[in-house]
């Protein structure tokens, strides 16, 4: 198996105590088969947040979130040769994860793997490539470009603008006020 950064042939190293993986000597890199990742994550102990009360089979596929870095070449699975597909994080997470349509398989590039582990997402791997979550990772950037227009747009004011939005959303009585306002502005 190559590494599909700089084609340098991938030796045993567990990611993980338990998880096998595949890690190029140059970049740091870790190849890491869907299987292996799943088998681990059932052998931990402590209660896992299950959506389905089952152990997850492979996701469904949702549309990854775009090409890779510019001027960078595409990514080939180590296993299968199949072109790996990038997907946002999301979660405050700024990068993008690397995976195969063919085999599930996840490249990790050097420090993603602690990056996942810090935030507590290591556990979420077989969330992050499913229509829900990169929904849920596109809807937060979208809420974030917003809100930075409106940040732009309002100046000084949006700092007293979004304090008093946030009181407003957890107001019981939140749709009487609204309604009061707009009557009010008119």
């Amino acid at each position: 198996m190559k590494c599909p950064v700089d084609q340098q042939v991938l030796k045993h190293d567990d990611i993980e105590s338990g998880l096998p993986a595949y890690a190029c000597p140059h970049c740091d890199g870790h190849w890491m088969r869907f299987g292996d990742y799943l088998r681990w994550r059932d052998e931990q102990p402590g209660d896992w947040p299950e959506t389905t009360g089952h152990t997850p089979a492979a996701p469904e596929v949702a549309v990854g979130s775009g090409p890779a870095t510019p001027g960078s070449v595409a990514r080939r699975c180590p296993d299968c040769q199949y072109l790996l597909t990038r997907f946002k994080v999301g979660h405050g997470v700024s990068f993008a994860l690397d995976r195969c349509g063919n085999c599930n398989g996840v490249w990790l590039d050097q420090g993603e793997w602690g990056g996942l582990r810090a935030r507590g997402l290591h556990d979420n791997l077989h969330e992050m490539f499913g229509t829900a979550w990169q929904a849920e990772v596109r809807t937060q950037a979208q809420r974030e470009v917003t809100e930075s227009q409106f940040r732009r747009q309002l100046g000084t004011d949006f700092e007293k603008v979004n304090l008093f939005g946030r009181w407003l959303a957890e107001h019981p009585r939140a749709s009487e006020l609204i309604a009061y306002l707009q009557w009010m502005v008119k």
